[in-house]
């Protein structure tokens, strides 16, 4: 699994890549060019999406309940509290 850091860092250069085709999406009006990088923009988005979702879900599992089993409340434990 990638780092935190490593997430992160290729999140933010995929988003930017987005933001500067969408500004050369703009700056472009019309022809092939201009559906290029609408559809580049759209790729670029949900990639940088993705990328930080992924770095959400490993930043949760670091820590968690894999090395403590208390950290997560069961309806469960309380029945057999009771």
């Amino acid at each position: 699994m990638r780092s935190k850091r490593a997430l992160q860092t290729t999140g933010t250069g995929v988003f930017l890549a987005g933001l500067v085709t969408f500004v050369l999406s703009r700056l472009i009006t019309d022809g092939f060019v201009h559906g290029l990088f609408q559809g580049m923009t759209i790729a670029l988005m949900v990639g940088a999406a993705y990328l930080f979702g992924a770095q959400w879900r490993h930043g949760r599992n670091e820590g968690g309940a894999e090395q403590n089993p208390e950290a997560l409340w069961l309806p469960s434990r309380d029945e057999d509290r009771e």
